[in-house]
């Protein structure tokens, strides 16, 4: 099954807000551990198949491959009994799971900087929909798990003296800007004392540049290109450093 269409979206992503609206919540809040226990129905709900069925898909409502992850994405569904049925992500962000009238809270643990945008998530957190009453049916429904790649890029300014010595760089303006990526947004940030500012930018082309200040020359290029690939390993990247050389 291809994941492909916007209207689709919009429909799924409509109807998983609406899952996240609680029926009744036994439970304190949950952690990345564990997820809520949702308390039984209010009432008998109609027999029947329960089949839920979805995509995960990233901030470009595009399919996110659950098995390129660095922990392969899973959907955990709980039910008011403690019952936990579970469905792999596959590599075109499809997910099915078979259940039984019940109320049912389904949950994802994100992995390594990742963060989700519905239902809301920190970073390396549990996207959780709430609990939702489900009686049997014969279509089945349908949710979407829409989650977001983030990298940490860190830009570090040096400046030169005349003297030659080097001393970091503060208040030098760091602009991140998105290369033909209308789902990404500019990012600008100033160097603190220790010549240092980051921005938290999304997978895609960036070009990172410095604005100049007067009476300074460019030692390394002012302006640079990178690519985030999506799903590139997790962990700390290499700065982006730029130094600049007071004109005599």
């Amino acid at each position: 099954m291809r994941y492909q269409t916007t209207t689709i979206v919009r429909v799924l992503l409509l109807l998983a807000l609406i899952l996240t609206v609680p029926a009744g919540i036994a439970s304190a809040a949950p952690s990345a551990a564990q997820a809520t226990i949702c308390e039984p129905p209010a009432k008998t709900l109609s027999s029947g198949p329960v089949v839920v069925q979805g995509w995960v898909i990233n901030h470009r409502e595009q399919a996110v491959d659950g098995t390129r992850t660095p922990e392969p994405l899973v959907i955990s569904a709980t039910g008011s009994n403690g019952a936990v049925v579970t469905a792999a992500v596959a590599s075109n962000g499809f997910f099915k799971l078979s259940l039984t009238p019940d109320v049912w809270n389904f949950t994802m643990p994100l992995p390594s900087d990742w963060d989700g945008i519905v239902p809301i998530a920190q970073r390396a957190g549990l996207a959780e929909t709430g609990c939702t009453p489900l009686p049997g049916r014969t279509s089945p429904y349908l949710i979407v798990f829409k989650i977001r790649r983030l990298f940490d890029v860190t830009a570090l300014k040096w400046e030169e003296l005349a003297d030659g010595a080097v001393q970091p760089g503060q208040a030098w303006t760091i602009t991140y800007k998105p290369v033909n990526d209308p789902f990404a947004i500019l990012r600008t940030g100033q160097t603190d004392v220790n010549g240092v500012t980051s921005a938290a930018l999304t997978p895609g082309t960036w070009y990172i540049y410095e604005t100049l200040k007067p009476g300074w020359a460019p030692v390394t290029p002012a302006g640079v290109w990178i690519t985030l690939d999506q799903y590139a390993p997790p962990g700390a990247m290499d700065p982006v450093v730029f130094k600049n050389r007071l004109a005599h």
